[in-house]
């Protein structure tokens, strides 16, 4: 039994990490969880009969594979009851006892882990680190590379999870980091994007792996702002070589569009739930349902995006003709007639051939939200369009271009842009643009 009252033990100060040797520096026989070393002052303050280890599963659909597994401590009070790990943690620390359960808890995880990684070398282990605990006297005790030498794990198969709404002392955390990463360890910087989250961490830390909140999962299908987040996300961890992890994946239509948003790797109990070595093939049949979902969906938004283009394309190539037999000054009228409340196109305005604007630019009234017209204005005649990306490739020669989704400046709507060359009656050249609209997902929720 590890402590059976909550009275404080006499045990050594958590500023003086050195003071003892634990359990754990020593091999596991065959990989089991060691025993606590007799005599060995138990976590002050807790009445719990023993600390476990579960794992919970991190997967790649795209790969079939089970890449890494989380630890997640629980403690077991005298009589076998579970004690909920916040329960058990705040305890702790109200007592002066994180820093020791913090250990105790990594040393079971890395001698359950042990054997996992014995059949699966390439698996990779997720373990939290309590970074409300570190500080100056902490960091350079060489715990956490003891264990890894005493159960015979590589330090390239641990990834230490940082929480850094934790932090109290930011110089001793990246001492921490840097000191471990020398030693071969990854560094994940967890909750990325919850309320707290601070980007400039990312710069600081510099990171082996992001871990996306679960708020940011939660209802993701629903909220085009959520999909933009992640979206973001996603590329900042690509271009600083960063691996995504997704947590608290619960239905296959969020796992199906974090990978199409991206996502490296997903975890939650869509996959599996916490268990003793992790459900590996509980994952199995939920990755082949997400996959198959994401296939649907990938093949849908495909057909999908050809139909708008095919029908957008069909419109704006039947103005061009009218324009075609048209002199500038009655380009206002033509543009206007093609603007209905059935139309997908938001804006139509005509450019010169060095890129400025020389219509009005004819507007969707169906299509404008009056609340946001001071924040979103349709360009005036004469502006200037040469930077925009509709038309600088058309300075190669091209004869059309279609953009890529963006916010509009002209209606707020999320839209894309058509422009295509013609010439007018009297054969000079022009470049028509039209806005048109895409379905937009930013009100349907938060």
């Amino acid at each position: 039994m590890i402590a059976t009252t909550t009275a404080r033990a006499a045990s050594p100060s958590p500023a003086e990490p050195h003071s003892h040797t634990p359990s754990a520096a020593r091999p596991a026989a065959h990989g089991g969880t060691p025993a606590r070393e007799k005599g060995r002052p138990p976590a002050p303050g807790l009445a719990i009969a023993d600390v476990f280890t579960l794992f919970q599963p991190l997967v790649s659909v795209r790969r079939n594979a089970v890449v890494g597994m989380e630890a997640l401590s629980r403690g077991r009070v005298p009589g076998g009851a579970v004690m909920p790990p916040d329960i058990m943690f705040s305890t702790a620390a109200a007592n002066g006892g994180a820093l020791e359960l913090d250990r105790l808890c990594r040393e079971r995880a890395f001698a359950a882990f042990a054997p996992l990684v014995r059949r699966r070398p390439e698996l990779l282990l997720f373990v939290n680190i309590d970074t409300a605990v570190l500080r100056r006297g902490v960091v350079g005790s060489g715990h956490i590379q003891r264990l890894a030498e005493s159960t015979g794990i590589s330090p390239n198969n641990v990834v230490l999870e940082i929480v850094e709404s934790q932090v109290d002392d930011t110089d001793a955390l990246m001492d921490f980091a840097a000191r471990h990463r020398k030693l071969g360890f990854l560094v994940a910087l967890d909750d990325v994007g919850a309320g707290h989250s601070n980007l400039e961490r990312i710069a600081a830390l510099k990171p082996d792996v992001l871990k996306l909140d679960r708020s940011l999962v939660s209802g993701l299908p629903d909220s085009f702002h959520r999909q933009e987040v992640v979206r973001a996300l996603v590329g900042l961890a690509r271009r600083i070589g960063a691996m995504t992890v997704a947590e608290g994946v619960e239905h296959e239509a969020e796992a199906a569009l974090l990978m199409d948003l991206g996502a490296d790797v997903m975890q939650g109990f869509l996959f599996a739930h916490p268990s003793p070595e992790g459900a590996v093939a509980e994952g199995g049949t939920a990755m082949h349902n997400v996959a198959r979902a994401y296939a649907l969906l990938t093949l849908a938004q495909v057909e999908e995006e050809e139909r708008r283009v095919a029908t957008l394309r069909s419109a704006v190539h039947r103005l061009r003709e009218d324009l075609h037999r048209a002199r500038p000054g009655d380009f206002d009228g033509i543009l206007a007639g093609y603007l209905n409340a059935e139309s997908t196109l938001e804006c139509l305005y005509v450019l010169d051939a060095s890129g400025r604007q020389i219509s009005d630019t004819v507007c969707n009234p169906y299509r404008l939200s009056a609340s946001r017209r001071f924040i979103y204005q349709p360009a005036r005649r004469g502006t200037d369009h040469s930077l925009k990306e509709y038309f600088l490739p058309m300075r190669s020669g091209i004869e059309e271009c279609l953009t890529a989704p963006y916010i509009s400046r002209a209606s707020g709507n999320l839209c894309v842009t058509l422009a295509v060359r013609f010439t007018d009656a009297s054969g000079a050249p022009h470049v028509l643009c039209a806005d048109a609209g895409r379905p937009d997902r930013r009100r349907r929720g938060a």
